[in-house]
């Protein structure tokens, strides 16, 4: 099981990070013989505040816990060889919580299959890990049946793989103001699995750790949904073609802009920018839905929040009206 949670306060991050530390906490961190210690008033790191002297201590006592060992319950030798002799299909499990002043997301990756953890026990200790009232274990687990019983009918599906069902994916990964876009073509019926593919991609682009399991948690998504219209019947097998009369078109070498929309890409966002894009995104959900109900079908948007082909795309009347 992969899973990555993260904790978002509910107020626009400042657009000057220089000093936010892990898990978006603003302040100033310094490690000396492997310690970290955190300054959340923006004040000066230890080593400088000595030089300074004393730091006043605070009026207030801050109020200290001892963290709880976590319960894991114990499985017969039994118990374990079933579950390492069964197929293990992996299904995409979102979780978005809001909790006081807090919005907490989650993503993990749950084996289909499996039968010595239950959603129940996930949530409590879920809970227990994130000190979060006893009535989230209800929501937390209901929300990872919903999900299960959703992904049910196409993660233990398997196509053909001479089948050849080739899609085009167009992956969006946001993680710690890191904008990771990704364009390329996927057999639906590869052995391929995700995890393989967001290895690669962390260890080429040189990207946190944390990309891993975002990558492959989104990856689940989109092949799980484009399998889903394949196996309905709605899967699009056309490709935009843009030469004039419906001819073939054909290859126009631009040595700048040649293969642009089909390399991977890392930027940086501001705030804004998420914003507005999260507002674009929203206008093109409600297009799909009502271009969906006025043809009776399913139409899939598959890009995310953050698509750049529009972005990048360039018009019609850049293009040339030759397919050659």
């Amino acid at each position: 099981m992969v899973s990555y949670a993260e904790v978002d306060e509910d107020f626009d991050d400042d657009e000057d990070d220089d000093n936010i530390g892990p898990n978006g906490i603003f302040g100033s961190f310094s490690g000396a013989n492997g310690q970290t210690t955190l300054d959340t008033n923006g004040a000066s790191t230890p080593a400088l505040a000595s030089a300074a002297g004393p730091t006043p201590k605070p009026d207030a006592k801050e109020t200290k816990r001892l963290a709880q060992r976590t319960q894991h319950a114990t499985y017969t030798d039994e118990q374990l060889r079933a579950v390492a002799d069964s197929d293990e299909v992996l299904v995409p499990i979102r979780l978005n919580l809001e909790y006081e002043n807090f919005r907490i997301t989650d993503f993990l990756l749950w084996n289909a299959n499996e039968t010595v953890i239950t959603p129940e026990q996930f949530a409590a200790i879920t809970c227990a890990d994130m000190d979060l009232p006893a009535p989230y274990t209800t929501q937390i687990a209901g929300a990872i049946r919903s999900q299960l019983a959703d992904y049910a009918a196409v993660a233990n599906v398997t196509l053909p793989a001479d089948m050849g069902l080739h899609v085009i994916i167009n992956l969006n990964v946001y993680l710690n103001k890191q904008l990771y876009e990704d364009k390329f073509e996927w057999d639906l019926g590869s052995d391929i699995t995700p995890q393989a593919f967001a290895k690669g991609v962390v260890q080429d682009l040189g990207l946190y750790s944390e990309f891993y399991p975002a990558i492959a948690h989104a990856l689940y998504e989109v092949l799980y949904k484009m399998k889903r219209e394949a196996l309905d019947g709605h899967l699009p097998q056309e490709i935009e073609n843009y030469a004039a009369f419906g001819g073939d078109a054909g290859w126009r070498v631009d040595q700048e802009l040649l293969g642009e929309d089909w390399a991977p890409s890392v930027e940086r966002l501001s705030q804004e920018e998420i914003e507005k894009r999260e507002i674009e995104r929203g206008r093109n959900n409600r297009r799909l839905k009502r271009e969906s109900a006025r043809m009776g079908g399913d139409i899939t948007e598959i890009g995310g929040l953050f698509g750049r082909s529009k972005r990048r795309r360039r018009g019609y009347e850049e293009r040339s009206d030759s397919p050659w």
